[in-house]
């Protein structure tokens, strides 16, 4: 189990889980391929990339459905908590990519998916 969290921790800190040093993304929105440091594949086929969006996606509705539960347990008026909610829907996505594609990545290392070519 430690060695779980330690693997998911790292990438959450988008830092490569096999050798915990090299830099996942080289820009704001680009992954690199293989981890600077020690070569491995982050992943290997196109497809892959959609455990990321599933894992972003899902952690964004859990914040909106959470966020709109608000309405029905307080007494916050309706119209600024529907606009915090759909700023938090479209901004905390495009913040969340790298995260959630690091987390994906730290499941596909934790399954035996990534190795080196």
């Amino acid at each position: 189990m430690a060695r779980v969290l330690r693997v998911l921790f790292c990438c959450l800190r988008l830092i490569c889980p096999a050798c915990q040093h090299g830099r996942m993304f080289r820009s704001l929105f680009t992954m690199n391929v293989r981890c600077p440091v020690c070569g491995v594949i982050f992943e290997r086929d196109v497809g892959e990339v959609t455990g990321g969006i599933a894992i972003n996606t899902i952690v964004t509705s859990t914040l909106t459905i959470g966020g709109a539960a608000l309405a029905l347990f307080t007494d916050i008026p309706l119209l600024p908590l529907l606009s915090v909610l759909i700023i938090v829907t479209i901004a905390f996505p495009l913040w969340f990519y790298r995260h959630a594609r690091g987390l994906w990545t730290g499941v596909l290392y934790l399954t035996g998916s990534m190795f080196e070519d």
